[in-house]
């Protein structure tokens, strides 16, 4: 028996509230040409995702106090509800970049550059992910982590 023949279905979640992050990885160049990424987090109340495990796997992931469910080959998202509980965006190796770069990294996340669309206000300076795209963001990778982990067998196992 291979090892991907013996992996099972599990749902998976985390025992606690609060405890469910989605990290959102969006990259964009500055006008000096310098590449700037920055990593948006926001904590959810309630996650829960679908995990193919193998035995070993399973017995490792009940004893971890956070699981990032990259490292796992094969999992789907179900769903999380009630984001914002916690939320932030960190700029990566921000101290590489210059006063005028740190200005033009805040204004790309948080002004509208060019025309705003019709339906959002010129004035809002809040995060949207929206704006990212329309000043340039693109959205390179997400991932997933939650905190302390319970599993639950799938009823669909052969």
């Amino acid at each position: 028996m291979t090892d991907t023949e013996s992996k099972q279905s599990y749902t998976i979640k985390p025992i606690y509230r609060k405890s469910a992050m989605e990290k959102q990885d969006w990259e964009n160049t500055l006008s000096t040409g310098k590449a700037v990424q920055v990593q948006v987090c926001n904590l959810y109340r309630w996650g829960e995702f679908t995990i193919e495990l193998s035995g070993a796997e399973k017995e490792e992931i009940l004893k971890k106090d956070e699981v990032e469910l990259d490292d796992y080959d094969e999992y789907e998202l179900i769903e999380m509800w009630d984001g914002g509980c916690d939320f932030y965006i960190d700029t990566l190796n921000e101290g590489i970049y210059t006063t005028e770069e740190k200005e033009e990294i805040e204004n790309l996340l948080y002004k509208w550059q060019g025309e705003v669309p019709e339906y959002e206000d010129e004035d809002d300076d809040g995060y949207s992910y929206e704006k990212m795209e329309q000043n340039g963001w693109f959205e390179s990778d997400c991932h997933y982590v939650l905190g302390k982990c319970e599993l639950k067998l799938n009823e669909d196992n052969d």
